[in-house]
């Protein structure tokens, strides 16, 4: 193709090689990253069993001691009793709001601040905490961490229906100070 007509037709910026006829040549290189993504993937996931499972005595295959004991670490975390709590305001005033496009909100003394669960019970946070956001600890249950986490899930789902968030202008998803729902 003469370079006249080259410039000419500048519709496609893949201009074949003279004399090639075609797409033909080596394999596109986004195939060549993925054959490389896919191995490394493989690689990895065996190395993380090679590192969680050994042969024992008898020849077969058993779980080591780390992932043994990291089995046992988790039962017995979740096993810790734990608290589902609320912060709630202290005082009228806006508070900062990690969600809101305008980064604060204003609440109502005894409005929802935050919904969580705590293994420290009160001792989630510094005094300090509590004084910069107008907050207030309240317990709501204490249990275990399953029932815990179970009821947090539970009033973050619902928070959208609450009367103090359903008279606002901007309803909000979560409280002021969740960030997320879990």
């Amino acid at each position: 193709m003469p370079l006249t007509q080259i410039k000419a037709s500048k519709k496609s910026s893949f201009i074949p090689h003279p004399g090639s006829k075609g797409g033909g040549g080596s394999p596109p290189f986004w195939l060549f990253l993925l054959i490389l993504g896919l191995a490394g993937g493989l690689v990895y996931n065996y190395s993380r069993y090679e590192e969680v499972v050994h042969t024992n005595p008898d020849g077969n295959p058993a779980l080591t001691p780390e992932r043994q004991a990291e089995i046992a670490g988790r039962q017995k975390k979740n096993a810790e009793e734990a608290e589902q709590y609320i912060l709630i305001a202290v005082d009228p005033g806006y508070r900062e709001c990690y969600l809101c496009p305008e980064g604060k909100v204003w609440l109502e003394t005894g409005e929802i601040a935050k919904i969580g669960v705590s293994t420290n019970g009160q001792g989630r946070y510094s005094s300090e905490f509590y004084i910069y956001h107008g907050v207030n600890y309240i317990m709501e249950y204490r249990g275990d961490v399953t029932t815990a986490k179970n009821r947090e899930l539970a009033r973050l789902g619902s928070y959208p229906l609450l009367p103090e968030n359903q008279k606002r202008q901007q309803k909000l998803l979560y409280p002021p100070l969740n960030s997320k729902f879990d």
